[in-house]
């Protein structure tokens, strides 16, 4: 049996072969390390196999060790490489010296893999091969300024089983498998109580988003005013994207929870009904979870007020991209401290689903801290852009966050259901962070409740904090914290 572990074995086995010497090394390495990815591997059986760019030719004599008979095509330019091509004592390797004359030649056939070299990429050849031919996985290598990375992720996915581009120089590629049933790339659940004054202008920039393959769920709470009609225009106007749910007041959470459990998107996201969405929000978005292979995207933020002036929160950093600001974030957890804010983040269904995370309906308002908790402290994959495109709309009258009084004291049962849901999974790590979280929203809250109640707010917050983390080492900064918040 070919053993691939140790370099020395690969060059003993095939040196006579070598059609070019001076990239076995490179190609041995590209092997081992999946440059192309798992299932782009010629150590697969494979019936029928092309070559575009045959480099040192390692992946030809691999896939002959594996199955002498399969069927090679090897489209290669370098004319001084035919010959030694031609005198491989193999069988069923066919060699074109430009693409115009394999096209020519070849006619609609099914590949097992597909191989593409820098030099040989351009997208139109891939929508080519793709749609002339039937084929299992494609990979290859492309420089960023080639393509636009998400029109090649989204043509591959309609087209292959599978397919892995590397992206010179960038730390994030091409890759993903068959998207299996056709369902839209985002649902934005609109949850709507009482903003007939401003639901035209949230759902106008979610309709016209440059993301055109979207669904629009708005979930009218019960609402008296005219919310709900204006739902329905919208409904009527964009039958095709638009839906409506009418369901008896039950509070934001429950709103929510009935938008999540109808929404047929590969990734969700929640916009609050007096907000709305910049033009390419969700389109970014997408593009930054699909090409990160993320379970949450974030993008920055902007605080609107009445009288028109704009607070810009990037939040962006730790990333592995452009200034920490854009890619893949190193250590999720540390975001878990951000202002609580699920409305300029999409979220991966299936992540959702696999840990069973949904709203709690029991919780009146404030619900997005506790979700935003739980689905920061166990991702695995968090991408990030810097751009500020959700516009969270401040002083509107009857808004939950403008609150002063006992409506806050919410945060008590927040953070003992909280503290149940997490406890018997999470790392101590993750419970340093929810114990700062906890001290956090309440100096929030201490800082705006009306004067009489922050007597009784700071006594309850401190026993809380003292029952639920005292088997965690705590100095006393947190506990005068709290108490300067209430001066």
């Amino acid at each position: 049996m070919l053993r691939i572990d140790n370099y020395e074995n690969i060059k003993e086995r095939f040196n006579p072969f070598f059609i070019d010497e001076n990239l076995i090394k490179e190609d041995y390495q590209r092997l081992v390390n999946c440059h192309y990815g798992k299932s782009c591997n010629p150590l697969i059986y494979c019936e029928a196999l092309l070559i575009m760019g045959v480099r040192s030719g390692l992946e030809l004599l691999l896939a002959k060790s594996v199955n002498k008979n399969v069927v090679i095509h090897v489209v290669e330019s370098n004319v001084s490489l035919h010959d030694k091509l031609k005198k491989l004592p193999f069988n069923n390797i066919t060699v074109f010296s430009s693409y115009e004359d394999y096209l020519q030649s070849i006619n609609q056939t099914t590949y097992d893999l597909i191989r593409v070299d820098n030099a040989n990429f351009t997208l139109e050849r891939i929508i080519t091969l793709l749609t002339k031919h039937t084929v299992s996985a494609i990979c290859g290598e492309l420089n960023e300024a080639d393509c636009k990375p998400i029109t090649l992720f989204r043509f591959c996915r309609q087209n292959c089983e599978s397919f892995f581009f590397n992206i010179k120089d960038k730390k994030y590629n091409v890759a993903g498998s068959r998207q299996k049933i056709a369902q839209p790339e985002v649902t934005v659940v609109v949850a709507a109580y009482g903003v007939e004054g401003y639901l035209d202008e949230c759902i106008s920039s979610i309709v016209h988003q440059s993301l055109k393959n979207i669904e629009i769920l708005i979930v009218d709470d019960g609402s008296i005013d005219g919310t709900g009609k204006k739902a329905d225009e919208w409904a009527n106007r964009f039958p095709k994207i638009v839906r409506v749910i009418h369901k008896v007041n039950g509070g934001c959470a429950s709103a929510r929870l009935a938008g999540l459990k109808e929404a047929k998107g590969e990734y969700i996201a929640f916009v609050d009904g007096d907000d709305w969405v910049e033009h390419p929000m969700y389109e970014d978005l997408f593009e930054s979870a699909a090409l990160h292979n993320s379970e949450i995207a974030q993008c920055g933020f902007y605080e609107f007020f009445a009288d028109q002036t704009k607070n810009y929160y990037p939040t962006a950093w730790g990333a592995d991209g452009q200034n920490g600001m854009s890619g893949l974030v190193k250590n999720p957890i540390e975001y878990l401290t951000l202002m609580p804010s699920i409305w300029r983040r999409i979220y991966k269904t299936s992540y959702l689903k696999n840990y069973s995370i949904e709203f709690p309906v029991h919780i009146r308002r404030h619900d997005d801290l506790p979700f935003a908790f739980l689905t920061i402290s166990r991702v695995k994959r968090l991408s990030v852009i810097p751009d500020c495109y959700y516009a969270y709309r401040l002083n509107r009258p009857g808004q939950d966050v403008g609150a002063t009084d006992e409506r806050l004291f919410i945060h008590f049962e927040i953070f003992e259901w909280l503290y149940e849901q997490v406890r018997p999974w999470a790392s101590m790590g993750i419970m340093h962070q929810m114990r700062l979280v906890e001290i956090g929203n309440h100096s929030w809250v201490l800082g705006r409740l009306d004067k009489p109640l922050k007597e009784d707010y700071l006594r309850q917050a401190i026993e809380g904090i003292k029952n639920r983390y005292s088997n965690y080492e705590m100095n006393d900064g947190w506990l005068n914290r709290l108490k300067d918040s209430s001066i």
